[in-house]
């Protein structure tokens, strides 16, 4: 399974992404459910790199769904631009991308818009380091909802690097 579906889910529940490589990226840039402390330094998407390069084991919780879904990838190195270049090729338009960081977290909001004029925002934190383990929390709201019990959901993404591919 690609984070493609992660991204999807997290834009479908909020990101989207085409390849393997970018799928891991979806997680990076999902978001948190918890709340925002004040505002720390915005950072640029281009500053941001994603995952260390290798196989990863990603498990992922969702709110609209029975029970979490893992699932193993090899990713590419990566980068939250990288990130924003696949959303905008998968049919997202972002009226609103940030990020910034809060202590050793990214912190991240958008809105965006996908083909067929669903509005998606996406709140996010990110926790760990990208090198052996990181954590992506994100709340996301569509509208129009493509069912009732998505209109507001919650993503967990618990990643960990187990070697290389």
């Amino acid at each position: 399974m690609r984070i493609a579906l992660s991204l999807a889910l997290v834009a479908v529940l909020a990101a989207a992404c085409s390849k393997k490589e970018e799928a891991a990226k979806a997680p990076e840039v999902a978001a948190p459910a918890a709340p925002v402390a004040p505002a720390g330094p915005a950072v640029a998407a281009a500053d941001l790199e994603g995952p260390k390069p290798g196989k990863w084991k990603m498990t992922t919780t969702l709110s609209a769904a029975p029970k979490p879904i893992t699932a193993e990838t090899c990713v590419a190195k990566t980068s939250f631009k990288d990130m924003d270049a696949a959303k905008q090729k998968a049919g997202m338009t972002c009226s609103e991308q940030s990020y910034r960081r809060e202590g050793a977290d990214i912190v991240g909001h958008s809105v965006c818009t996908i083909q067929g004029g669903m509005k998606v925002i996406t709140d996010s934190r990110i926790s760990g380091d990208f090198t052996s383990r990181y954590t992506v929390e994100a709340k996301t709201v569509m509208d129009p909802a493509p069912t009732p019990a998505m209109k507001e959901t919650t993503m967990k993404i618990t990643a960990e690097r187990i070697g290389d591919c």
